[in-house]
């Protein structure tokens, strides 16, 4: 397999693997948030801060969800020492199945684990001909833990960190809230 097939199996192979789960789960969250992260910052890459985080959550089982997310972080610019501005935009496609650890009133507690998909893009305005764009897609595994707080009737909060473990190791710590599309059931875990 050449790199370039390996690069596109690995995310089908995810993607086929989650479709029969996915087909007896239950929508029932839709969620927004705010992501932080070191991100990568190397001689390639630098990327900013903070990101935009869109989720859904899919019940799977009593305890365990389904949380496909999109996060796109905010371009980051430099200019290098020869006056070429670089552009770098950063986003990351996550697949987590969580697991509920423990629930107290309005609060529950999940270990989560997962896979992610790390995008790098990078543009030069430049005049050297030999500074070109570059893209990059990554995968990753992602390990970690949430918190999530019933707020209002169809509204929680919920505060998460991970690892994503990959070429591109960071720490993602996330903030946010979600909406329940059919109405909660119950007004405790």
């Amino acid at each position: 397999m050449t790199r370039k097939t390996t690069r596109h199996f690995f995310p089908a192979f995810i993607f086929l693997i989650m479709v029969p789960t996915l087909t007896r789960a239950q929508f029932t969250r839709v969620g927004v948030g705010l992501t932080f992260s070191p991100g990568v910052d190397n001689i390639t890459y630098k990327t900013g801060n903070p990101g935009f985080n869109a989720r859904c959550v899919f019940d799977l089982a009593d305890r365990f969800w389904a949380v496909p997310s999109l996060t796109f972080y905010v371009p980051k610019s430099r200019t290098t020492s020869q006056g070429d501005k670089q552009t770098t935009w950063f986003f990351a496609f996550d697949g987590d199945i969580t697991f509920t650890l423990a629930t107290e009133k309005t609060l529950l507690f999940y270990a989560l684990g997962g896979f992610n998909i790390t995008n790098l893009y990078s543009s030069f305005k430049s005049d050297n001909p030999e500074l070109g764009s570059s893209y990059e897609v990554v995968p990753g595994l992602n390990i970690g833990t949430g918190i999530e707080m019933i707020v209002a009737d169809d509204i929680n909060a919920f505060t998460k960190v991970k690892y994503v473990v990959g070429k591109y190791q960071h720490l993602v710590i996330s903030i946010g809230v979600h909406y329940y599309i059919s109405g909660r059931r119950y007004k405790t875990w």
